[in-house]
């Protein structure tokens, strides 16, 4: 059995601040109860976070960062919707947000349309993490929306960086203004 000192370490710390904070407050008695109640549930939560699982800040193992890219479009709202009694993974724009009106507005009235114009699909061709961002990035610029991580809106930022659509050698900068 391998011993966490860290958490141990932990633990004694939220011991010492607890009742030394309590002991403390001791005269007023509401405070050293509000007191006790308040930090030990910041303690807990912090330790809940921290030491309960293998992506924890201590473990042994690296963690992505940032922990995962948004899961749709900005401004999309993720929809699962079932087609052919199959479930599809989607995204639908509930406020209008599509720059050139490929994706429609998903009707308030609770029908689910059938038609595939206001769905943003969310199926790739590929399980390769850089080539599915690129077909997501594809994706937005062809449905004139941006995703934070995945297109400027112009071109793809693949790792932090922008390249052409295309994903050409090109940047994805703005064009020059025009001279007068």
């Amino acid at each position: 059995m391998d011993i966490n000192y860290t958490l141990v370490f932990y633990i004694i710390i939220a011991i010492l601040v607890i009742c030394g904070g309590t002991y403390k407050l001791i005269d007023q008695m509401i405070a050293a109860v509000l007191f006790f109640i308040g930090t030990t549930g910041i303690f807990i939560v912090y330790g809940l976070r921290w030491f309960s699982s293998k992506n924890s800040i201590f473990s042994s193992s690296p963690v992505p960062w940032p922990p995962n890219i948004n899961t749709c479009p900005d401004f999309l709202t993720y929809y699962q919707r079932t087609v052919n009694g199959a479930k599809v993974y989607t995204c639908i724009d509930m406020i209008g947000v599509s720059k050139n009106g490929t994706i429609k507005v998903f009707p308030r009235d609770g029908v689910e349309p059938m038609q595939d114009e206001y769905y943003f699909g969310l199926k790739t061709n590929s399980s390769d993490k850089d080539a599915k961002n690129q077909e997501w990035c594809q994706k937005a610029i062809a449905s004139g929306l941006t995703w934070e991580g995945i297109t400027n809106g112009e071109s793809c930022t693949a790792g932090g960086t922008p390249t052409a659509p295309g994903g050409g050698a090109g940047a994805g900068a703005c064009p020059a203004a025009p001279s007068a």
